[in-house]
C-alpha cells in the first residue's frame, strides 16, 4: 500500500543489537564483548592472544551437522535468555525513556517470532 513501509525481514532483530548496546553503555556495562574481549584479555596480562571470529547459527538451519547442533543449542540459549537480557537493560536504560515490563514482553515476543521463522538463516558472531 502507498505510504506504508515495505516488510523487512528481521525488522525487530535489527533493532535488538543497537537497543541492547546503547542500554549496556548507559548502564556502564558494555555488551559488545566480541569487539572488546581481545584488549581485556591483554590487559589481564596475557600476551599471545589470537582472535578468530565465527558465524554461529541461531537455529538448526545449517547443513553441516556440527553447526546444526551448535545452532540448535544456541537457539535454545537465545529463546530462554532473551527476556532476562532485555528486561533489566530496557526497563532501566531504554530510550528515549525506560520501557515498561509489558513493552519488553511484547518486544521479546516479536524477537522470538522472528527467530522461529525457519526461512531466516540467522547467526551471531562468536
Amino acid at each position: 500500500m502507498i505510504g506504508e513501509a515495505p516488510l523487512v525481514p528481521f525488522a525487530i532483530l535489527h533493532t535488538w543489537g543497537p537497543n541492547i548496546f546503547a542500554c549496556g553503555e548507559a548502564a556502564g556495562r558494555e555488551c559488545d564483548t566480541i569487539d572488546t574481549m581481545h584488549e581485556a584479555i591483554r590487559k589481564a596480562g596475557f600476551v599471545d592472544v589470537h582472535d578468530k571470529t565465527y558465524k554461529w547459527p541461531i537455529g538448526p538451519w545449517a547443513r553441516d551437522q556440527r553447526y546444526k547442533e551448535a545452532g540448535t543449542a544456541n537457539y535454545q540459549h537465545w529463546m530462554s535468555g532473551m527476556e532476562g537480557w532485555c528486561m533489566w537493560l530496557l526497563t532501566k536504560f531504554g530510550a528515549p525513556e525506560p520501557w515498561t515490563k509489558d513493552e519488553v514482553l511484547v518486544y521479546v515476543a516479536k524477537l522470538r517470532q522472528e527467530l522461529k521463522n525457519p526461512r531466516f538463516h540467522i547467526y551471531q558472531r562468536a
